[in-house]
This record gives structure tokens, C-alpha cells and sequence, in this order.
């Protein structure tokens, strides 16, 4: 089952039951917003986590009522991650939600030793972009975490996404191994890497899965540039996942979408003992909320 747009992931997602979330660093107008819209949509039920005075002056600000909502009151950065982690850590919260703090800070919480939110697997981000013209939500991994792994750690980066795809209703996802072109080039290390994948892949390491690679992104998503190429793609130009060869190649990918595609990019971070919701400070609350609905079908263990 493939999703057409993030509507469909928040109508999955209100099928399920509402979820706890802990907001850390809770005091921001867009996630307040994004938080006021799970709401009403019944999708969770948050446990504010930060500066107090702010979180109900902003609250107020947009209309949100929030007097039968918990709200931890905190100092800093450092302790708004730390008490949102420790709700996830004594099961209180089935997801935490970055709010207006900073990425390091909000994983060091996460990651703290009075904790055990580790599971052993690599923490890895997994985005979702809705762009206008294309008929069904695309999956990029990993261009938010971790900056330049091998080919190890690609494969558990993989496989963390993989799985998710799977649990949300994609029995076969579709994987390209993204490079500068598709042919093997030993002068081109990531090549080689997208070659082992594939092998690992044909012995069954991710399952009933079809992952190809290297692969460029126009073969990965156009049925038109196969044709022309005159090259044969099991994928046939219908990836689901793109997994980036670095940090930066994922990071240029994702802003190009989103600013010159005009495309939302949700995401959610996957390898912890919950989901994390690790949004950028200037995503606006309709991906705020996008991935909100995709962490909660991340949580869903049923």
C-alpha cells in the first residue's frame, strides 16, 4: 500500500489508538500548532515539557486549550530533552517530539545513561516528501543522522527503513541505492557499496524487498529516462526509498524538494526504543504534523 499524500498516513493514523507524545522544548508556535492539530484529530495526547509561562501564553495565542495537559516546567535545552526522554524511558510517552531545541541537545536526552532508550540498532532519520506532480509519497534515508557511514552501517540504516516501510502496509518496497550513474566503477567506492547491498539483498537479509543500485536519481523515479536510456530496472522508475550515499547528498536532495519542487518533507527517526520526531526549527506545522501521523504508525507494534 503506497501513500498519495500525507492525508492518507493522518487517516492510517487516526485509525489507530492515540498516542502519548513528550514535547520537548514544547514553547514554539508551529509545534504547537502541529500539536493542536494531532489533537483534534485525536491522533495523540502530548505531555508538555519546557518553558511553562510561554507554553500556555502560546497556547492561548492560537486558541489552544491546554489546561488538562500536563506540563513539565524546565530551565534550559538540556533539561527539556532529559525529562521528555525519561517519560519515554518509564513508558509515559510512545513518542518524543522535538520542539524548539537544538538537535544535539534533544539526542543527548535521548541518549543519556540514566536511560535505556537504545536498542542496539543505529539511530538513523527517515524522510517523507509529498511533491506536487507525483502520485505517491517518496522515502529518503539517510540524510538527517549520520554523516558519512559505511557500507555496515548503510545496511542497518537500510534495514531500519525497510522494516518501517514494511509495517506500514509496503509488503514489496521498491529501494534505490542512489549514485552518479548505475554502472560499477571501482573509482566510484559508493558504486561498489550499492553492489554488495544488492548481493546481501538477493540473499534475503531485508526480506520480500526489491533494491536495486547503483542506481542515479532519474532512473530511481522515471519510467521516461529508462526508456530513452534503453535499460531495463526491476524498479521500472517507481522507487519507494532512496537511501543517499552522505549526509550532504541527502541534505541537498531534501532542500532542493522542498524548495524548488515546492514539497513537504516529514520524518521520523528510527532505531530507538520509540520513534523521535527530530524536525527542523523552521518546518512549518503541516510537516510538523505529517510526522506526528508517520511516528505514530512507527510506534504501532500491531
Amino acid at each position: 500500500m503506497r501513500f498519495r499524500s500525507y492525508e492518507d498516513v493522518i487517516i492510517k493514523a487516526r485509525s489507530k489508538e492515540s498516542v502519548n507524545v513528550s514535547i520537548a522544548a514544547a514553547h514554539d508556535e508551529e509545534v504547537l500548532k502541529a500539536v493542536k492539530q494531532a489533537v483534534e484529530l485525536e491522533l495523540i495526547t502530548p505531555f508538555f515539557v519546557g518553558n511553562k509561562v510561554e507554553i500556555v501564553k502560546i497556547a492561548n495565542q492560537i486558541g489552544f486549550d491546554i489546561h488538562s495537559y500536563p506540563i513539565y516546567a524546565t530551565k534550559n535545552e538540556e533539561e527539556s530533552a532529559y525529562i521528555a526522554a525519561k517519560l519515554a524511558d518509564d513508558g509515559s510517552a510512545k513518542v518524543i517530539m522535538k520542539g524548539f531545541v537544538n538537535s544535539t541537545s534533544f539526542l543527548k536526552g535521548i541518549l543519556h545513561k540514566d536511560f535505556k532508550l537504545r536498542t542496539g540498532r543505529i539511530f538513523s532519520h527517515l524522510s517523507a516528501f509529498e511533491i506536487p506532480g507525483f502520485e505517491h509519497l517518496y522515502y529518503m534515508t539517510d540524510g538527517g543522522l549520520n554523516i558519512a557511514p559505511d557500507v555496515l552501517q548503510k545496511e542497518q540504516i537500510l534495514a531500519n527503513a525497510i522494516a518501517f516501510l514494511q509495517q506500514i502496509g509496503l509488503k514489496t518496497p521498491k529501494v534505490a541505492l542512489l549514485s552518479a550513474n548505475e554502472i560499477v566503477n571501482e573509482k566510484m567506492p559508493v558504486t561498489v557499496e550499492c553492489q554488495q547491498i544488492v548481493e546481501h539483498a538477493k540473499n534475503g537479509r531485508y526480506g520480500s524487498v526489491i533494491i536495486e543500485g547503483p542506481l542515479p536519481l532519474d532512473l530511481a523515479i522515471s519510467k521516461e529516462s529508462l526508456y530513452h536510456k534503453g535499460l531495463y530496472s526491476e524498479i521500472e522508475g517507481e522507487a519507494d526509498l532512496l537511501l543517499v550515499p552522505s549526509i550532504e547528498a541527502g541534505n541537498i536532495l531534501g532542500k532542493a524538494i522542498t524548495y524548488f519542487a515546492k514539497g513537504v518533507m516529514a520524518g521520523v527517526v528510527l532505531g530507538a526504543k520509540v520513534p523521535l520526531i527530530l524536525n527542523s526549527r523552521s518546518d512549518t506545522a503541516k510537516a510538523k504534523l505529517a510526522s506526528i501521523a508517520l511516528s505514530i504508525l512507527a510506534s504501532d507494534k500491531g
